[in-house]
């Protein structure tokens, strides 16, 4: 059950990044057609373009999470045995977590503070493209916990990891 939900979480924010991607692209082709063809231009659309990749660039920070490509210098570790190998992963995912954790504390208090100012084209309050910092990083958070628990249940590394 506990891996069947996470597959089909990991479905729907692989479908969202993918979408998020997708719009990115037709924008920017968009944009680029009217200016270079048509010298003219879609009010905003920069700004929509912006908003997206904020929002792709946070989410993404949490599949690379779920499928442990986050940033990470493994070559001590891949030379301890499995079990020392799985407490660091669980240590790394927990000191992720922790750090993803308090920027969620501190991005809701400048939500708080600045959220309320208005972009400068679409005239909307800054506070939606904001609130994807503590959105990528509860998402973080979870497949940190995930992962975790993945790692406890020996489901990870895998034989193929451990080949390598």
């Amino acid at each position: 059950m506990f891996r069947k939900t996470e597959r089909a979480l990991a479905t729907v924010i692989d479908g969202v990044v993918a979408a998020f991607f997708a719009a990115i692209l037709l924008i920017t082709i968009m944009q680029v057609c009217l200016r270079y063809g048509f010298n003219s231009a879609v009010l905003g659309g920069n700004e929509a373009m912006e908003g997206l990749f904020i929002y792709t660039t946070a989410i993404g920070a949490a599949v690379a999470v779920r499928r442990r490509l986050h940033i990470n210098i493994n070559f001590l570790v891949s030379l301890l045995p499995v079990m020392g190998q799985r407490v660091a992963d669980v240590l790394a995912h927990l000191l992720v977590a922790f750090l993803n954790g308090i920027m969620i504390y501190y991005s809701i208090h400048w939500i708080g503070k600045v959220g309320s100012n208005e972009s400068p084209v679409l005239r909307m309050p800054e506070w939606i493209l904001q609130i994807s910092i503590p959105i990528g990083c509860g998402l973080v958070i979870l497949y940190c916990l995930v992962n975790i628990i993945l790692t406890i249940q020996g489901e990870w590394p895998s034989e193929e990891e451990q080949a390598c």
